[in-house]
């Protein structure tokens, strides 16, 4: 399979799309310098087209079989191609979004289970290497002439064994383009999903921990002007259910004198075992030697699941040196010009001392001489 490396190479730049919306609709298309060629959309269905469901949602138990279906609409005027496959799904760290594994990862969870059209979904354990090329060839490849749509039937197939709780994953779409037929160098690859959700029964234990909290402290050169304080923290579901989660981020001084409070943007639909990282800025904070962030983080229900059970509110704190240093730098100036006025004035001091010491040794060694020549 080495004719695929290529496309490894170039398949990172690609943009996997993956939304909640009823359509989950791709950008056009286009090389640089012609208008836009591409435009295509998957969502799912029955066997006679789109049904208006904005993701696919089961609940399940262990061994079952599930059977559906997934559009694919060709909205541009060519033909057009597409790999139509499942990929396990994750929480993206720097954003908390939804969205699936690289294209050249084999799945190992819901994505493994879910074969399209009756295509390959899992790749054996192997080397690094041959996951890869594996990864690259599973799910179906599907033709859609210009304007047109085909509806694929896919299957889930719960394994006996699976772990209870929320898995999630995604049917791609994936357009891939050569510009070279003889080495199928691949210069542009684009993915749009569909989220799958599946709940396997058993005992739910839902859970959120609050780790990696880190705060600093941006000040300004203009000491009437204040700064701002950068909260960060990582959100990770440690149980076994989807969760949202809602923080509130407060400021405070020495002695409890509050600076500053903001909240961040929810983490919507965090799977379990993922971790989202959350970063805020504080503005308007002053300068206090000491800042003291507190965080408190609150699981509310994700998407589609309002009646589960949440885990309790969690919290946890950082702090932040918040020196006003250029009130510190014109203190240090003050104190040092003090300090050196006190050095010189002892120094003239003690030389004033020394002269008249001298002076005075002067005047009794002339006395002493004057009285010693009238003894004479």
């Amino acid at each position: 399979m080495s004719h695929l490396r290529p496309f490894r190479l170039i398949a990172a730049l690609g943009l996997a799309l993956i939304v909640s919306a009823t359509v989950a609709t791709a950008a056009p298309v286009s090389r640089e310098g012609e208008a836009p060629v591409a435009e295509w959309s998957i969502q799912p269905s029955t066997s006679a087209g789109p049904d208006g469901r904005p993701r696919y949602e089961y609940a399940v138990a262990p061994g079952t079989t599930i059977s559906d279906w997934v559009s694919i609409s060709n909205y541009s005027d060519q033909e057009l191609t597409f790999r139509v496959h499942a990929a396990d799904a994750m929480t993206e760290y720097d954003t908390g979004n939804f969205t699936l594994i690289d294209a050249d990862q084999a799945s190992t969870d819901l994505g493994a289970w879910t074969s399209v059209d009756s295509g390959a979904a899992l790749c054996a354990d192997t080397d690094d290497q041959a996951e890869r090329d594996c990864a690259l060839t599973l799910g179906v490849m599907v033709t859609i002439p210009a304007g047109q749509r085909a509806d694929l039937p896919f299957t889930i197939t719960i394994p006996a064994d699976a772990t209870p709780g929320d898995h999630g994953a995604g049917i791609v779409a994936s357009l891939e383009s050569s510009s070279d037929e003889q080495t199928s160098q691949v210069n542009l690859a684009q993915r749009v999903g569909s989220r799958i959700y599946v709940r396997v029964d058993g005992e739910l234990n839902p859970g959120v921990t609050v780790k990696g909290d880190v705060a600093s402290y941006d000040g300004r050169v203009n000491p009437t002007v204040a700064g701002s304080t950068e909260v960060g923290f990582d959100v990770e579901n440690t149980g076994n259910t989807r969760v949202s989660v809602e923080s509130t981020v407060t400021v405070s001084g020495p002695f409890g004198l509050k600076l500053g409070t903001l909240n961040p943007d929810p983490v919507s639909n965090l799977l379990p075992g993922e971790t989202a990282h959350v970063v805020v800025d504080v503005p308007d904070t002053w300068p206090t030697f000491l800042q003291f962030a507190s965080i408190e983080v609150t699981p509310v229900a994700a998407d589609g699941l309002e009646s589960d059970p949440l885990p309790e509110a969690t919290s946890a704190s950082a702090i932040a040196w918040a020196v006003p240093w250029p009130v510190v730098l014109v203190l240090l100036a003050g104190g040092g010009f003090v300090v050196w006025r006190r050095i010189r004035r002892r120094r003239d001091d003690e030389l004033m001392a020394a002269e008249l010491t001298a002076y005075a040794d002067q005047v009794r060694a002339a006395a002493l001489a004057g009285q010693t020549g009238e003894q004479r």
